[in-house]
């Protein structure tokens, strides 16, 4: 009896290296498009928080006219430096309208840089606003989770009421 059952597992040693084998690439497969979800989850988080901070900025001045564009662009890529951005521009041939949906190819960003757009057409008329957008590419590490999304824009848009 004992040697029926030595025998029996001797043809399944390596069984559990099979299964392994079969499991692991699927496994950190998913580990790491999860990790890519969440990448993709801290960039909206970021090109959100971008464009309500300069709003905030682009409202808040008293001396009735704001901070200039650039001195809001600047700000803007200290802090986007800071939250892994690698770069944050202003394009100068697509203006300073709020971005169209869909966006255009003036509008597309490079992968891993953002574009600012400052809006003051706002400030004909009171109550005077500024409306800031951040357009941000985003592309998935892992293969798999790029072929789910495809290309990815994140688009912020905030506006803000000015104080002045």
């Amino acid at each position: 009896m004992l040697l029926t059952i030595r025998a029996h597992s001797r043809r399944r040693l390596g069984q559990s290296a099979v299964e392994f084998a079969l499991m692991a690439p699927v496994f950190f497969l998913l580990l790491v498009g999860t990790l890519d979800f969440g990448r993709a989850g801290f960039y909206y988080v970021v090109t959100s928080d971008l464009a309500r901070t300069a709003a905030r900025v682009g409202a808040a001045y008293d001396t009735g006219t704001g901070p200039t564009d650039a001195t809001i662009a600047s700000l803007l890529q200290q802090q986007a430096r800071s939250m892994t951005f690698s770069t944050l521009t202003q394009p100068a041939a697509c203006g300073t309208a709020t971005p169209p949906n869909p966006l255009t190819s003036c509008y597309q960003p490079t992968t891993g840089s953002g574009f600012i757009f400052i809006d003051r057409s706002g400030f004909a008329s009171f109550p005077k606003y500024i409306k800031v957008s951040i357009v941000y590419h985003f592309e998935a590490t892992t293969p798999m989770v790029r072929a789910l999304m495809s290309t990815n824009y994140f688009v912020a848009t905030a506006t803000m009421v000015t104080e002045f």
